[in-house]
């Protein structure tokens, strides 16, 4: 489900048309570049049908969280995953639906800014109820049957938003004010009406100019980029805390010239392991019972997980991952030289942290044993490298030219649309 949006430009104020992925914004009509940095979720409101006779200020907006991404879960001898895409209310509100179906989808929605009127449901689940909820919804938990907590459950390139559905009140019914239908007596929220409030300021998307703040170049990158780069100084940057922050990065450069040459970006975790010994890609490979000889080579090298830093389906980031990161003493190092075509990063070193379990679990062949100890161990980052590697088309495929791992192409076209 991809929804469009229908944005005012930050520049001009012209009508835009974005997609929930959209990050970097060029208005057709002032030629201004502004990217997305809004901390927290998005917040956005379905269109209303009210009557004339309903003030616009006698409206109430109850809140759903979407939830779309991959969703990993550890549990018994196995690692499972499915994409879910779904709403769900946010608040126990009798009388409405619990999901708000194909209406996101169907229809332009709008941010949520100053110009809404009306009153906001506060919502009252956590968003983690909610994941847990849309994976009973994807059928990764079982509603019949008594809850069974998995050693480890990660969303990995979710995006997870607040659609608000506008309501209102008339001759004591409470009415749907998209298709301006009753939904029953309008007592049945009187006991959430006081904690109903107005718009707040920090609901509103952010904007950043696309000036680099190294050397006031411009930032460039396509529409769904999380890492915008200046080709004048060669840095890469991404949005922390509401301000562009510099990447660091390297690219590996093709031996064999750009032509068909595309470089795919990963995420190079070096961690600190906590729960088992996991320092060095020897350890690793024992740790995981990898059919190899351990060699002194092994031990030297320092351990690094590897993570696609693009949207794929989970099983595609599950084989990638483990591929890279099984392959990594292979991968010599690279540059700060731009060069060819560089594929867009659409998922942020953040999560790829945060999968670095579920790849460990997904490399271990004796699950049955291991699965057990993951909520005993942690990882945390000491050091984040984006690193670009040459992929030749072949066919259908892309290969990694150093490890000849391999990518379908339509693996990576529909992972723009995740």
């Amino acid at each position: 489900m991809d929804l469009s949006i229908e944005q005012s430009c930050p520049s001009c104020g012209a009508p835009i048309e974005l997609h929930e992925t959209d990050r970097l914004l060029k208005c057709p009509f002032c030629d201004m570049g502004n990217y997305l940095a809004s901390a927290g979720i998005s917040r956005f409101v379905l269109p209303d049908k009210a009557p004339p006779s309903i003030a616009r200020e006698d409206l109430f907006y109850m809140p759903y969280f979407r939830f779309k991404g991959n969703v990993f879960s550890c549990q018994g001898v196995q690692v499972e995953h499915k994409v879910i895409d779904t709403t769900h209310v946010g608040a126990e509100a009798p009388l409405l639906p619990l999901s708000l179906g194909l209406r996101p989808q169907a229809m332009k929605i709008l941010p949520v800014t100053e110009r809404i009127c009306g009153k906001f449901f506060k919502q009252t689940d956590k968003i983690s109820t909610v994941f847990t909820k849309a994976s009973m919804l994807a059928g990764m938990i079982s509603s019949n049957q008594p809850m069974v907590s998995p050693y480890h459950r990660a969303f990995i390139g979710e995006t997870v938003s607040c659609i608000y559905l506008p309501l209102y009140l008339q001759s004591g019914s409470l009415y749907d004010a998209v298709v301006n239908r009753p939904l029953g007596k309008g007592d049945a929220l009187a006991g959430m009406m006081p904690q109903a409030a107005g718009y707040q300021p920090e609901w509103s998307p952010r904007f950043l100019a696309t000036v680099c703040p190294h050397c006031a170049g411009t930032l460039t990158g396509e529409h769904d980029s999380l890492v915008l780069s200046c080709t004048t100084c060669e840095s890469l940057w991404t949005v922390q805390d509401g301000a562009f922050q510099q990447v660091s990065w390297q690219l590996l450069k093709s031996g064999r010239g750009e032509d068909n040459c595309r470089y795919l970006p990963f995420w190079r975790i070096s961690p600190t392991v906590e729960g088992v010994r996991l320092a060095h890609f020897g350890d690793l490979l024992r740790l995981t019972n990898q059919p190899v000889v351990v060699t002194g080579e092994h031990d030297s090298l320092e351990l690094s997980f590897w993570a696609p830093a693009f949207k794929i389906r989970p099983n595609f980031f599950l084989q990638l991952a483990r591929s890279m990161t099984l392959s990594q003493g292979r991968i010599p190092a690279g540059g700060q030289e731009m060069a060819g075509t560089m594929y867009p990063v659409t998922l942020p070193s953040s999560e790829a942290l945060q999968a670095t379990k579920t790849i460990l679990a997904d490399l271990t062949l004796d699950k049955r044993h291991f699965l057990p100890h993951l909520p005993s161990i942690a990882v945390r980052s000491q050091q984040t490298d984006l690193i670009y590697l040459p992929f030749h088309s072949s066919g259908r495929d892309l290969i990694q030219e150093q490890t000849s791992i391999s990518v379908a192409s339509v693996v990576l076209d529909f992972g723009r649309g995740l």
